[in-house]
């Protein structure tokens, strides 16, 4: 018997592609006390207010220079 029947059975998968999935999706963790949490996954990210406030880098020149004359 040949293999090749069986290596193109294999390859059906490939072919289909990803089957459609659930619209809400959530991961669910269990916490220490016995209680579970839902962390929803996928969907559009949150939109960040105007001005934002947060910062993740403080190389822009607050830092104190250090004094080579001392």
């Amino acid at each position: 018997m040949s293999l090749a029947p069986l290596a193109l059975l294999a390859l059906v998968p490939l072919a289909i592609g990803p089957l459609p999935q659930d619209e809400q999706q959530a991961l669910v963790a269990r916490l220490c006390g016995g209680g579970t949490i839902e962390l929803p996954v996928g969907g559009s990210d949150p939109e960040l207010p105007e001005g934002c406030p947060f910062k993740a880098c403080h190389a822009g020149g607050c830092r104190k220079k250090f004094d080579l004359a001392q």
